[in-house]
């Protein structure tokens, strides 16, 4: 059970995050910086939440990482209105991946959630 609920808790903190930028590109900064400390601080005690030691950082930390990288562009495009395989031209992730075809991105983005379905379930029981 406690891999399913530390999944879930990577997907709030990347929800808390996609919205407080998609808040702050809206104008509503004080809703924006909120929400960011809000998700910072729910990173920060996610070892204290699960009580997990030194040897589950990294597993914690890159499963993090790789759930990240398949939500957050969906979940920030889905609160902003724009199409769900949009990449803009700002963020250094969005200038890479815009050198490649779309098939190729949603590839490595399955790549990357299987990685994170896997390193919680295995390491982080």
């Amino acid at each position: 059970m406690r891999p399913y609920l530390i999944i879930l808790y990577f997907i709030a903190c990347i929800f808390l995050g996609a919205t407080s930028d998609a808040l702050f590109d809206d104008g509503m900064k004080l809703w924006a910086h909120g929400l960011g400390a809000l998700e910072v601080g729910l990173l920060l005690s996610g070892a204290f939440i699960f009580k997990l030691n030194i040897k589950h950082a990294a597993p914690f930390l890159i499963s993090y990482i790789a759930f990240r990288i398949v939500g957050y562009d969906f979940t920030y495009n889905l609160l902003r209105g724009l199409p769900i395989n949009y990449l803009g031209n700002t963020s250094i992730w969005d200038r890479f991946f815009s050198k490649y075809p779309i098939q190729g991105l949603w590839f490595a983005r399955a790549i990357f959630l299987t990685l994170g379905i896997s390193l919680t379930t295995r390491y982080l029981k």
